[in-house]
């Protein structure tokens, strides 16, 4: 018989443990997922404790992220976002939840699914949660980049600014 005990949870993360079609390893990643959920409902009713903050780290391209644009472009992959003093709007919900945040001086509110998840942390108490990537990536979800022009040949020509003021008249 097994017994599961919080010191063997990363052995458990890094070993797929089947028995019986039983998939440990996914309920323990949702257990953990349900961690983050409680942690985050707990922020969105009470606040953050004095010194508590949340650093997030998600696949930006994993289905249902929703950020800006150019946030995907700047952040590929990988994205952290931290929780502490600047944030409004969150909203918890079993599959998701969604924050306002604010970017390059702007606010944007983003959707971020639990499957998403990378890394969950709060340092506050010395606390780290990590999740397996399961692969999902979806290029559904990439952003299309134009292609890189080359400049049209420069022929020579310089256009005078009295060419533009002879018509005027």
């Amino acid at each position: 018989m097994r017994y599961l005990s919080l010191a063997k949870t990363d052995e458990l993360l890094n070993n797929r443990i089947m028995a019986k079609n039983i998939d440990y390893q996914q309920l323990l990643e949702n257990a953990l997922r349900t961690v983050v959920k409680d942690a985050l409902t707990h922020a969105q009713f009470n606040g953050l404790g004095e010194n508590t903050h949340f650093y997030i780290t998600f696949r930006t391209r994993e289905p249902g992220v929703n950020i800006p644009d150019f946030l995907r472009l700047r952040y590929p992959e990988v994205m952290t976002i931290v929780l502490q003093y600047s944030f409004s709007n969150l909203n918890v919900t079993d599959k998701e939840f969604g924050v306002t945040l604010t970017f390059d001086g702007r606010p944007f509110y983003i959707h971020i699914p639990y499957d998403a998840l990378v890394e969950f942390k709060d340092p506050s108490v010395d606390f780290m949660l990590q999740f397996q990537n399961r692969g999902h990536n979806d290029s559904s979800n990439d952003l299309e980049l134009p292609l890189a022009q080359t400049p049209a040949e420069d022929k020579g020509r310089v256009v005078s600014l009295e060419d533009f003021k002879k018509n005027k008249k």
